[in-house]
């Protein structure tokens, strides 16, 4: 049985949206412009038994469903739940969307399947076509850019700590010589090799192992997105987080290069489940819980075509 996509999860008609300049939130990177211009989508998005000849969505469209990425341990973005082996959170209900939209609201769920993925494994298995495209707390960088295509921002976090609480520790300016876990291949374990303060980098395959080496001692404190150590304390009431910076830290579906029409399909989907409601809808099931501030606004589009 499918489960129910929220109310408002009917995005067939792409809004035109500007290209957008957000003051105070700027995204240019020396040597790759403006990190979060993705490609524009169609005026009209193309519905269910509309899906445009010889094309990837096509593709999609005749195999019956489509392919995921995600990760498993990152509640509340992406889990795998176990008391049902299904797997829930704010992205992928952001992925059934896009599945919504080329299949139709029925079923939803009999036209998506999700690959558990580590943090690693989120560029390549869009690169080699094992997925369609992955919605894993995928932060938008330089490098990623010149493997991959993102989708439009559709979320803005930081970077920030968790400790235990009463450590006394208030971020990585006060880690210096302490161990550090983070998961491997991704931004946030590059943000505690670069650090000013020299905390010890260690390096795991899962974030799940991180909360469990700060719980029995072996590392000081954990670093990632707010949002996934906002999970992390909602298991653990005796951790807390910490050193929280700006909310920029871009966060967007990967999509394979070959594939721009796809991209283009999803920041549609994108687009008007902003305009519609449908992202802050999904904001208050998801995240409200854990993040225990209201849904901003969600993350306005920048297209570079």
């Amino acid at each position: 049985m499918s489960s129910p996509l929220p109310d408002a999860a009917r995005p067939m008609t792409a809004p035109a949206t500007p290209a957008l300049v957000v003051p105070g939130a700027s995204t240019a990177s020396p040597g790759c412009g403006d990190l979060t211009a993705s490609l524009r989508p169609p005026a009209v998005l193309p519905g269910p038994g509309a899906i445009p000849p010889d094309s990837y969505l096509e593709t999609i469209a005749k195999r019956g469903y489509l392919t995921v990425g995600v990760r498993p341990d990152t509640p509340p973005f992406d889990s795998l739940t176990p008391d049902t082996n299904q797997f829930e959170g704010f992205e992928i209900d952001v992925a059934k969307l896009v599945a919504a939209a080329i299949f139709g609201p029925v079923d939803v769920d009999e036209h998506v399947k999700f690959h558990a993925l580590t943090a690693a494994e989120r560029i390549s298995s869009v690169r080699s076509g094992k997925v369609d495209m992955t919605t894993a707390t995928i932060t938008v960088t330089c490098d990623r850019l010149t493997q991959v295509d993102f989708s439009s921002v559709y979320f803005r976090t930081s970077k920030a700590v968790l400790v235990q609480r009463g450590s006394g520790f208030r971020g990585l300016e006060d880690l210096g010589g302490r161990r550090v876990c983070a998961a491997s291949g991704t931004t946030s374990i590059q943000r505690v090799v670069d650090a000013p303060s020299q905390p010890v980098p260690v390096p795991v395959s899962t974030v799940a192992e991180c909360l469990v080496a700060l719980q029995n001692g072996s590392v000081d404190a954990v670093v990632n997105d707010e949002i996934v150590l906002a999970g992390m304390a909602a298991q653990d009431p005796e951790t807390e987080i910490v050193g929280q910076g700006p909310d920029d830290v871009p966060v967007a579906a990967a999509i394979s290069k070959a594939h721009p029409e796809l991209t283009r399909f999803v920041n549609g989907v994108l687009a008007a489940a902003a305009q519609d409601g449908t992202w802050t809808r999904i904001y208050n099931q998801r995240l409200l819980k854990d993040l225990k501030r209201p849904a901003p606004v969600p993350p306005p589009a920048r297209y570079r075509d």
